[in-house]
């Protein structure tokens, strides 16, 4: 399908995945696509993933093994991207895997298209590799081209999530160099997404679910909502900026509406009794006042946006009841 005259590097950042690791490794060994650069970054974790990475770069020569001070997810993430000598990157979690032809389809596809940036759907499935996708879930990633505003756009999208993520995409390396991950942050995709998709000219979509993303039973998608998700409305809030500020408005309005609907949502998710809880709630709300009001004055907003503000303001218990009926 594609020759494999060139370097495709494959960032796996480890920590505390001693259960899962050689089932994502195996999986890349496997690619049918044999020109691989498998870089493991160790993140410092205290079980047996160190030793597993050695054992296997003593294997496979395409494997290189960083070891490394605990730094989070995008730390590790940053640190193999700069490690990288690949023409193309690829990023893909510890605990989850890949199909055997998945970066030969991916390859084939961005350099068949000449595109930037190649993204596939992905499929939800258990530790045991059962599919938990939900029936009623469109995968939204179809086989065709997207500008760089229509791929943004479709991060406020009724499935934006496969638009989001980091992991089901194929980037030409000087495309992920100009783009780091913010360390010490969660929902990193969130506050990258965005960024990547800007740089490209032309991004390509594979309808096919080549990713395997595994929900573990203690996975932090599994876990209750906290308070420490609202980060994810800082993450927009520089999205919305973004947009607005490089000619994309009707794109940042768009997000703007999003943003005052997840806040009214998770109004009713959060112990909002809790003092402290209610304090950092308050400081999120206020944040995308803030941004609210500094577009308000140089840009006109449309009802709906303004009526879901107002709503989040005086009468946020009636959130998510209303977010459903205006934010359609």
């Amino acid at each position: 399908m594609s020759r494999e005259d060139e370097l495709i590097s494959v960032v796996v950042p480890v920590y505390h995945v001693e259960t899962y690791i050689e089932r994502c490794v195996e999986s890349l060994l496997q690619q049918t696509y044999s020109n691989l650069e498998i870089i493991l970054v160790d993140d410092g974790g205290d079980d047996r993933c160190p030793q597993i990475c050695d054992e296997y770069a003593k294997k496979d020569a395409r494997i290189k093994v960083i070891h490394k001070k605990n730094g989070g997810l995008s730390d590790a993430r940053n640190a193999g991207m700069r490690a990288a000598s690949g023409k193309y990157l690829a990023y893909i979690d510890s605990d989850d895997y890949i199909q055997p032809d998945t970066y030969e389809k991916m390859i084939y596809a961005l350099k068949k298209e000449n595109a930037d940036i190649a993204v596939c759907n992905y499929e939800v499935v258990t530790d045991q590799g059962q599919s938990i996708t939900e029936k009623n879930q469109k995968m939204d990633i179809k086989d065709r081209t997207y500008s760089s505003q229509e791929a943004i756009s479709n991060l406020c999208g009724p499935n934006y999530h496969y638009w989001v993520t980091a992991w089901n995409r194929l980037y030409k390396i000087k495309i992920a160099r100009e783009i780091s991950f913010p360390v010490g942050k969660i929902h990193e995709d969130e506050f990258t997404a965005h960024l990547f998709y800007d740089k490209a000219e032309k991004i390509v979509g594979i309808s096919e679910p080549l990713y395997k993303y595994v929900i573990r039973e203690n996975s932090i998608m599994t876990k209750k909502y906290s308070v420490k998700n609202l980060v994810y409305v800082e993450a927009v809030n520089n999205r919305i900026e973004y947009c607005m500020e490089h000619g994309l408005e009707e794109v940042g309005q768009a997000f703007l509406r999003w943003m005052s609907r997840y806040l009214m949502n998770v109004y009713d998710k959060l112990d909002i009794k809790d003092k402290e809880v209610r304090q950092t709630y308050d400081k999120y709300v206020e944040m995308y006042l803030k941004l609210y009001h500094s577009i308000k004055e140089k840009h006109k907003l449309d009802t709906k946006t303004k009526a879901a503000t107002f709503m989040l303001v005086h009468t946020p218990k009636l959130a998510s009841y209303i977010s459903r009926k205006i934010l359609k």
